[in-house]
Order: structure tokens, then sequence, then C-alpha cells
């Protein structure tokens, strides 16, 4: 492949999960990370990993995307009113200063593991610049934000840029190894993502029914 479409596909995968993680709207928060695993896997199709490809369609932005929706209790196929979404904003205010203290531990991994790197096989093209650009933004991310949700994204963030890596270092000397190993880390945080899901919704509704209960205290004390 060009060097050219290399540094286009890893700047479209970095940009795209840039807007997952700062996106302030957590529903469009999450259309984007259905985007971004589309872009993923044109990567992995664009390296020769057509399986992989087809898994992260499959995987990534099918069935990540619908538990991260659900987490929200956004129900697509209902038609819900387009004023619900200016509801689901993320309420905890950011900071310059806050994000470049929380940007300065993500600066120094992605450093070492860099350098760590640079002194292994030749990992080139998208899957190393990507990855390492995933892994940095997914650190200060899930270091940044407190919502759990925009946790769950950077943590997806995380695991693609490590698989992207992965397969990178592997190559096409040992592609059977990559392969299992990164089908079993795309099932692993699949199946983080479902848990990660049920339990948001499960505390927000503990939340909205502690606060209906707090309400209905307070009418009756007055």
């Amino acid at each position: 492949m060009p060097p050219f479409l290399d540094a286009l596909l890893a700047l479209a995968m970095v940009a795209l999960a840039a807007l997952v993680l700062l996106d302030r709207h957590l529903v469009r928060a999450c259309a984007w990370f259905v985007a971004f695993a589309v872009s993923v896997a044109l990567t992995w199709w664009r390296v020769g990993f057509a399986w992989l490809a087809l898994l992260e369609l499959l995987l990534g932005a099918l069935l990540t995307g619908a538990f991260l929706f659900y987490a929200l209790d956004v129900k697509l196929w209902a038609g819900a009113p387009q004023v619900r979404l200016a509801r689901w904003r993320d309420p905890v205010p950011l900071t310059w200063r806050r994000g470049l203290l929380r940007l300065l531990p993500a600066l120094a991994v992605l450093a070492m593991l860099g350098m760590a790197l640079a002194s292994l096989a030749d990992t080139s093209g998208p899957l190393r610049a990507g990855g390492l650009g995933l892994i940095g933004l997914g650190l200060w991310a899930f270091a940044l934000h407190r919502h759990l949700l925009r946790r769950l994204l950077a943590f997806n963030v995380i695991g693609t840029g490590i698989f992207l890596i992965l397969m990178g270092l592997v190559g096409d000397r040992h592609p059977a190894a990559g392969y299992g190993l990164v089908v079993t880390g795309l099932l692993v945080a699949l199946l983080g993502t479902a848990l990660g899901a049920l339990l948001i919704r499960r505390l927000s509704g503990l939340e909205v029914r502690s606060v209906r209960s707090a309400a209905r205290v307070g009418r009756g004390g007055a």
C-alpha cells in the first residue's frame, strides 16, 4: 500500500477515536465509535487481514455499538424524538489544567511503548502508527473522564490499538497466532463492553429511583 494511504488510514482512525473520546454528546460519541470501528475494519482489509475486517464489523461496529447505545437506553428502532438527545450529555466539566495533567502520564507510557517497539521487528505502516495513537488517546481519556460510558469507550479504543500493534508485530510470519490472539481479544472486549453496559444501565436505574424517592420524601415533608 502506498505510504500516503498508510498515513491517511492511521490519521482517519486516530481522528475518529478523538471524536469518540472528546465529543460531549454521549449518543453522538457512540455513533462516532461505530464509524471508528468501520475505519478499523477498513484498515484490516487494506493490510490483508480480511477475516479480521469482517470480525471488526460484526463484533466492533454492530454488537459493541449496540451495547453502547443500550447503556444509554437508546432504541434506534423506536423512533425516539430528537429532543431527548439533549439530556444525554456528559455532566462532568473538563478544564485545560486537568486535561494537561492527565496527558503527561499517557505521553510517558506512549514514549516507553514506542521505544520498545522501535527495538523490535519492523512494525511499520498504519498498524504501528495508528496503534500507538489509539493507545495514547485511550489512556489519556481513561484518566481524564469520570463518566463510566466514557471510560468504556476508552477501554475499547485502547484494546483496538493493542490489536493493531500485535498484528503489526506478527505480520506475515505467524498470521495464525496473531489471528487467534486478536479474535480472543475482540471477544473479551465485547464481553467486557456488554458487562459494562449492563452495569451502567443498572446504576442509572438506581440513581433515577433514588432521585424519585428523595422527591417524594421532600413533597411529603412539605
